[in-house]
Formats: C-alpha cells, structure tokens, sequence
C-alpha cells in the first residue's frame, strides 16, 4: 500500500474503534499521531509503558488528561491492565 491508503485506512480503523489501546515503550511518530487524532475523535485511550524501558514516554502523551497511561511490568501485567480497561469502558456505556 501506499502512504496515502496506510494512512486513511488507520483514520478510517481509528473512527471504527470505540476505544484505542497504545504501546508506547519505543517512540513512534505513527503512533503519537494516531493517539492525537484519537484525543480530537473523543476515544477512550489506554496509553501502556513498559517500566525500565530505555526512553521515557513523550510528556505530550503521558501528560494527555484524555488518556489513561499505565507502566506495566511485563506481558501478564500489561494484559490484566488491557482488561481493567476494556471492563471500565463496557461498565461505562452501559450506565
């Protein structure tokens, strides 16, 4: 695919989704951009980082008040932090 194509079918997938996860351990302008448009869509955002990585998370992300930002410890740890969170967003849109 082309950069164009990447680049709206991510947007499309992004409008879709009624919540995003996001690895953000290794910077990635891709997916800081993703996370953006995310934050202007109003999506619920779960922003994950491994503790001891070796750069710490962009202040741009870990400082969002739209986004829930966890360290996470190891594979286990990062999926029971996924399932608190998908559990908190389906508890929460069907009050």
């Amino acid at each position: 695919m082309d950069d164009r194509t990447i680049h709206d079918t991510d947007v499309a997938w992004l409008k879709e989704s009624h919540v995003v996860v996001a690895e953000i351990s290794v910077p990635s302008t891709g997916v800081g951009y993703e996370i953006g448009r995310a934050v202007e869509m109003n999506k619920p955002i779960l922003a994950l980082y491994r503790k001891g990585s070796e750069k710490r998370p962009s202040a741009m992300v870990s400082g969002c008040p739209q986004l829930t930002f966890y360290e996470y410890t190891d594979i286990d740890h990062a999926k029971q932090l996924i399932k608190e969170f998908l559990d908190k967003q389906l508890t929460s849109t069907t009050k």
